[in-house]
């Protein structure tokens, strides 16, 4: 009797592990976008470089999306940083970078 128990669970040991084995999880691929901006505010209180540099990143990945022919994607966080002031054509520039994670 006890081993007809042990083997019993061994085969139903063996059978969901072979089930288990067989179903191929999905996978994510994911890239890294970036794109900057180099540009001024003076025109543009409310932060025209890191407008710029989102529409520039958000821009990259439609046109990424139509060519690989991909549907829907998840985009994560925006990180947008803007580096130090510096003063060119006599208007104050500074460079922002906008970065995303983008999976489908």
């Amino acid at each position: 009797m006890r081993a007809v128990c042990i083997l019993r669970n061994i085969l139903v040991t063996t059978a969901f592990g072979a089930v288990v084995m067989n179903v191929s999880p999905a996978v994510a691929r994911c890239y890294t976008f970036q794109e900057s901006h180099n540009g001024t505010d003076l025109f543009n209180p409310d932060g025209g470089a890191k407008t710029a540099a989102t529409i520039k990143l958000n821009t990259s990945i439609e046109l990424w999306q139509q060519k690989k022919g991909i549907k829907k994607v998840r985009i994560g966080r925006v990180k947008t940083k803007c580096g130090e002031w510096y003063v060119k054509y006599l208007l104050p520039h500074h460079t922002c970078t906008a970065r995303a994670r983008v999976c489908y």
